[in-house]
């Protein structure tokens, strides 16, 4: 059999343990010689925790009154020199990427090779692939196809 943990009976001791767990703690210190001392230890620990509460002063201790600032300190508001600072700043940014939108130099479009695979033209499955025809269909930027068949 396991012993039980201090944590449990210092529940018991306290007199927070539920129903199941007190059944536990019994049962367990009826066993256990070991378990059986250290409840004995805890519980006289217990018992001087709360004798030395009952030497604590009661509720009437004084307790000194606030006094509370008369004047409530607000964060400063902002120079207006900072406000106008700020002010350019943002409008030089603005002006900045107007002028790299504007003079960004125009590109041509960039020519695209685009390889696709069709089947377009009957093939004879009785030759082999290299006496088939092949064909290269080039598109241009004007979409003008330009066909050059291979041998």
């Amino acid at each position: 059999m396991s012993c039980i943990k201090p944590a449990l009976i210092r529940k018991y001791i306290d007199k927070a343990a539920s129903a199941k767990e007190t059944e536990t703690v019994v049962n367990h210190l009826a066993a256990c010689r070991e378990c059986t001392a250290r409840f004995n230890d805890l519980q006289r620990q217990a018992k001087r925790v709360k004798n030395a509460m009952n030497i604590l002063p009661g509720d009437d201790i004084a307790v000194p009154a606030f006094i509370a600032p008369l004047r409530i300190s607000k964060r400063p508001a902002p120079r207006r020199r900072n406000r106008y600072i700020i002010r350019i700043v943002a409008a030089s940014v603005l002006i900045c990427l107007v002028m790299a939108v504007m003079f960004t130099p125009k590109t041509p479009a960039q020519q695209q090779i685009v390889v696709v695979h069709t089947a377009d033209r009957e093939i004879n499955a009785n030759q082999t692939v290299t006496k088939q025809q092949l064909v290269i269909n080039i598109i241009d930027a004007n979409r003008q196809v330009t066909t050059y068949p291979l041998k």
